[in-house]
């Protein structure tokens, strides 16, 4: 499989854990050293301890917002060596009892660890004037 595929298929398979709750599969794919900027947080998480608190965090909002829809757009994805970034759009639709929806803007940032692509870094930025009105 070649890389910008692998990259891909990582990316799916993250937030198709974070639909199902499994935080395991997500966390398998983040290096050791992660950080994120999340759209909801204002601080910027880093360190293993924080990013495991801050998904089962994640996970908890989720369920109380309500059912959650998700479309990934194709990401766009530029190789350098040992080092990625995948560029991509998000856009997400939580359902009642606390609607909400919007697009987000997404960079991952991968390095190859032992072989194995990881994120090193995954940052979100919500797309001005889409929170509550997707395009």
């Amino acid at each position: 499989m070649n890389v910008e595929t692998t990259i891909k298929k990582i990316i799916t398979s993250i937030f198709d854990s974070f639909e199902t709750g499994d935080i395991a599969t997500l966390e398998s794919h983040m290096h050791k050293n992660v950080s994120i900027w999340d759209i909801f947080t204002p601080e910027l998480i880093t360190g293993e301890k924080n990013v495991h608190d801050f998904h089962h965090k994640d996970q908890r909002q989720k369920i109380k917002r309500g059912k959650l829809t998700l479309d990934i757009e194709e990401p766009l994805v530029s190789i350098q060596k040992n080092s990625c970034l995948a560029l991509y759009y998000l856009d997400f639709s939580y359902q009642e009892p606390n609607a909400l929806s919007g697009r987000v803007r997404i960079t991952d940032v991968f390095i190859q660890d032992n072989n194995t692509w990881k994120i090193i870094h995954h940052h979100e930025g919500i797309v001005p004037d889409t929170l509550n009105n997707p395009k």
